[in-house]
């Protein structure tokens, strides 16, 4: 086959297509960290949170939620069982009454050196076989769909078509 597929080449079914392929990706990923994660009451996707605020925290929810590339209805739960897990706390922006900034809690902090080695772990095992030249190769093609989907978007919006 060659290296650029054109897409009239292309026979679409569940099975093998990239988003689908994709999608299962992300949930055994989740799967997989959610098991690592059961001995701290965590979810994978409070694990995301969690180490975004390790990386930058004081982000506002709506920063957080972009950087996360989720929805804020989405993250605001999230918080809040990190909020009464007290992993977390909410700061009122001063010039927004409506907006929060987030920060981790020192029991939250507690936790950056064995959350790290979990996600490390995770991916490890997502790796095992695959040289660093592959796994940086993979990354780059991710990227790329990653960025042709996205620039799709932005002309189909342009276009008036959803």
């Amino acid at each position: 086959m060659n290296k650029k597929t054109e897409a009239s080449q292309f026979s679409f079914s569940v099975d093998n297509c990239l988003g689908f392929i994709a999608n299962r990706l992300v949930k055994a990923f989740l799967k997989l960290l959610d098991y690592k994660l059961e001995d701290f009451n965590l979810t994978g996707a409070q694990f995301c949170v969690l180490t975004k605020l390790f990386e930058e925290e004081g982000l506002t929810q709506t920063q957080l939620a972009q950087r996360l590339y989720i929805e804020s209805p989405t993250l605001v739960r999230t918080l809040d069982r990190l909020e009464e897990a007290d992993l977390i706390e909410r700061r009122r922006v001063p010039s927004d009454r409506r907006a929060f900034h987030i920060f981790l809690t020192p029991k939250g902090r507690q936790l950056q050196d064995v959350l790290m080695q979990k996600g490390s772990e995770v991916h490890d095992i997502a790796v095992k076989g695959l040289s660093e030249a592959e796994i940086e190769q993979l990354k780059d093609l991710l990227y790329q769909l990653w960025q042709n989907l996205e620039n799709g978007a932005k002309l189909a919006r342009k276009e008036g078509k959803k």
